[in-house]
């Protein structure tokens, strides 16, 4: 069965969601390149049937695929980490994930779904559509990463679009999201969603499983200072009513009053 793919092929730029941006992977799960002066950050890494989909952007935009010089991943789950192995094998690109996080991707320890996976996609059709899809791209082979840099704090790289790493724990204990400071942008991994798999539901949230969910709650105040008009989700379309009021939204959500 091959994934669900968004309208894509080899001959068509992919979508550019910021400036700079593009936006890869299908109606589950993005994951996004930056470019700068003819070289790219990876970040996030779909499903391991998702290589098809970088290599196609990387040809479109004129680049190769040696001009990834890193993938930031936001956190373990194999719906993020799966091309990273493949990319640094054939590449020797960085591949970087928060410290508690980056022994998992790492293949020291099981990569584990977040609590209730199972049990509330199997009730619902869009959540039985996510774990077909997700068997379909490879989700049950997780492919450990041989060398993962752990990222310890947050700090921006030396990489292209100059990536801003901040801490975001809850989701995963090491989930990291990604500024991209000088294109208002926040990258925010699974953080925040736009889309929830288990119900179908479209809208600005938290993601709809996370290990802890009030960490996941409180994690957001470390976003705040972020000047974003744009928010990239793993799932679901781009956020482009601005940071602050997408906070607004969730925090109201949850019974936070301001």
């Amino acid at each position: 069965m091959e994934p669900t793919r968004r309208k894509h092929n080899p001959t068509t730029r992919p979508e550019e969601v910021a400036e700079g941006v593009y936006r890869l992977g299908t109606k589950w799960i993005n994951f996004y390149l930056v470019a700068e002066d003819g070289e790219f950050t990876l970040i996030d890494a779909g499903y391991p049937g998702y290589w098809r989909y970088l290599e196609e952007a990387i040809e479109a935009l004129g680049g190769s695929l040696g001009a990834i010089r890193g993938a930031i991943l936001s956190h373990h789950h194999a719906d993020h980490v799966g091309t990273a192995e493949r990319l640094q094998s054939s590449t020797g690109a960085r591949v970087l994930a928060g410290e508690g996080d980056a022994w998992i991707v790492a293949g020291k320890y099981p990569s584990h779904a977040s609590p209730g996976f199972y049990r509330r996609c199997s009730r619902r059709r869009s959540g039985l559509g996510f774990i077909a899809h997700s068997a379909a791209a490879g989700g049950a082979r997780y492919r450990p990463v041989q060398t993962v840099e752990p990222i310890r704090e947050d700090k921006t790289f030396d990489l292209p679009g100059r990536p801003h790493v901040i801490h975001t724990p809850g989701h995963t204990a090491g989930h990291y999201s990604v500024a991209l400071r000088e294109r208002g942008v926040l990258v925010s991994g699974d953080a925040l969603a736009t889309f929830d798999y288990v119900t179908g539901r479209r809208g600005i949230g938290l993601h709809p499983l996370n290990d802890d969910h009030e960490i996941a709650l409180a994690s957001l105040d470390r976003v705040d200072p972020i000047d974003a008009e744009t928010v990239l989700v793993a799932h679901g379309d781009p956020w482009t009513g601005g940071l602050q009021r997408a906070l607004e939204i969730v925090r109201a959500q949850n019974g936070v009053i301001e």
